[in-house]
């Protein structure tokens, strides 16, 4: 995809990876075409898991043939201990969207979501909110992992990048 490609009429999956609740939204202007989570079982092995992410990832792919794919950069602090799983879960993420011909998803830090969606340091409440607004949607998104999937579709349509080569 060209950088200068208008966004506006691309369908556009954004995906907050994790390892239990996968948060995922897809969009093509100003519709929110589906939104929701990929959750894999806690006690199950993580080959199983991330297995299923893989799976559940190019189901979505297949389903709605996004152009374009986002990403949010997790944030990890000194103590987490979450890190190592959400990290593996993220390389299944793009090693699927690559099967998918998705092979430069667009990476964004948190502050770029919230900036383009809400504004910087907003709330889950506001940015739920904003996502319910922008959209169009009767109620905010449930739960909140979903509203995070939309939120980074539309930071991506709305030409935000990382610096993440």
């Amino acid at each position: 995809m060209n950088l200068f490609e208008d966004l506006n009429s691309c369908i556009i999956l954004g995906i907050d990876p994790a390892i239990a609740s996968i948060g995922f939204g897809v969009i093509q202007g100003d519709r929110a075409l589906e939104y929701g989570v990929i959750t894999t079982v806690a006690n199950a092995p993580m080959y199983e898991r991330l297995d299923q992410i893989r799976a559940d990832i190019q189901d979505l792919c297949k389903l709605f043939t996004p152009q374009v794919a986002a990403l949010e950069m997790p944030f990890f602090g000194r103590e987490n201990t979450n890190a190592n799983k959400v990290l593996r879960a993220m390389g299944v993420i793009e090693l699927a969207l690559g099967d998918c011909g998705l092979r430069e998803p667009i990476f964004l830090h948190q502050s770029q979501v919230k900036a383009a969606v809400a504004q910087y340091g907003a709330s889950k409440f506001e940015m739920k909110q904003a996502v319910m607004q922008i959209f169009g949607l009767p109620e905010p998104p449930s739960p909140d992992d979903s509203a995070d999937g939309l939120a980074i579709a539309y930071a991506a349509q709305c030409g935000a990048r990382a610096n993440v080569a």
